[in-house]
């Protein structure tokens, strides 16, 4: 025995790290993690791959996160979202994410499988741990709206969302994902939401990027990036050293600025072309009475004959763009 206990130790020795199988990178760990110091994790959003529906699934996702606050959702109909999400029979639920102040998330096929998602988690979790989705867009009432003045009192999105995170979410001491665009979640954002929010709560939330291709270098920089997904802190890492020009910002900031201004972590799930858009909902298309509806809303509120509130015009911005992200 001690000599076979021997053998087995020298051959151990003999295996070097590089012969070791790599240890896989694990994003949904290091997202979860952010939890323990921050009440917010905000990510980028609709997905650009599997990321956030495997981050649901995840069994580690219920004992951290409390609420998913999503973008398209009418806060008007948070009590028909409740009903939907924690099981009931709920006629009609596409309402929470067509009737909102965005045409296009009408179209979102993200949306839809993500709270028909949730809600089948939640027939595995007891109550205590059931997740709740918050809607952030401006409770506005379509059947109200005639005019341009009537849609103008729901026209601040992002004080639609503070609303909402601070008092279903921070002041009751819970945990929230949020899932929007990013322009709503930037900590330098001025009147984005997460930098409203951290004005009173300095330091809530933790911000992820998408990475959806660098604005130069690419193929050399996401070799960098190395396998995926994989989820990359921004300060402390390379990339942080990166030139901000290298980021796709939307704004100019001073020669030698570095890093993703007000972002903390880049969310890699593979090269940008390889990325492919969001279908467009197949129902949501072929749904005459929902088009009729949205001819009507453009109408009421001037809507320009080539804005995208117009589904003709909508349909056609998606056509022309091709099927990948950077098409």
């Amino acid at each position: 025995m001690r000599l076979l206990m021997a053998v087995l130790a020298a051959a151990a020795l003999l295996v070097s790290p590089a012969d070791a199988a790599p240890q896989r990178p694990d994003p949904a760990g290091a997202l979860l993690a952010a939890f323990d110091s921050h009440a917010i994790v905000a990510k980028s959003s609709p997905d650009v791959g599997t990321f956030v529906f495997d981050l649901i699934r995840d069994p580690r996702f219920p004992g951290r996160v409390n609420d998913v606050a999503v973008e398209c959702g009418n806060a008007r109909l948070q009590p028909l979202l409740d009903a939907y999400i924690f099981g009931a029979a709920v006629p009609e639920i596409s309402h929470v994410w067509r009737d909102t102040t965005q045409p296009s998330c009408g179209f979102s096929t993200f949306y839809e499988q993500l709270f028909a998602l949730i809600r089948q988690v939640n027939t595995t979790l007891p109550s205590s741990r059931k997740i709740r989705v918050l809607a952030g867009d401006p409770p506005i009432d379509w059947s109200r709206v005639h005019t341009p003045a009537d849609l103008e009192p729901f026209l601040d999105r992002d004080a639609s969302i503070t609303s909402v995170v601070k008092t279903q979410v921070l002041q009751r001491n819970r945990k929230v994902l949020m899932l929007f665009g990013l322009g709503h979640l930037t900590h330098n954002g001025g009147s984005a939401a997460v930098a409203q929010l951290e004005r009173e709560y300095p330091g809530a939330a933790y911000v992820i990027a998408d990475h959806r291709g660098f604005t130069s270098d690419n193929a050399r920089l996401e070799q960098r990036l190395g396998r995926w997904p994989a989820l990359v802190p921004v300060q402390g890492s390379w990339l942080g050293s990166l030139e901000t020009t290298y980021f796709p910002v939307n704004r100019d900031y001073p020669p030698g600025t570095r890093g993703y201004p007000g972002v903390d972590a880049y969310m890699y799930e593979g090269p940008a072309d390889l990325l492919v858009r969001e279908p467009l909902s197949a129902r949501a298309v072929l749904d005459t009475e929902y088009l009729t509806e949205l001819r009507r809303r453009a109408s009421a509120i001037d809507a320009p004959p080539d804005s995208i509130e117009w589904p003709e015009t909508f349909f056609e911005r998606e056509r022309s763009s091709g099927v990948l992200l950077r098409g």
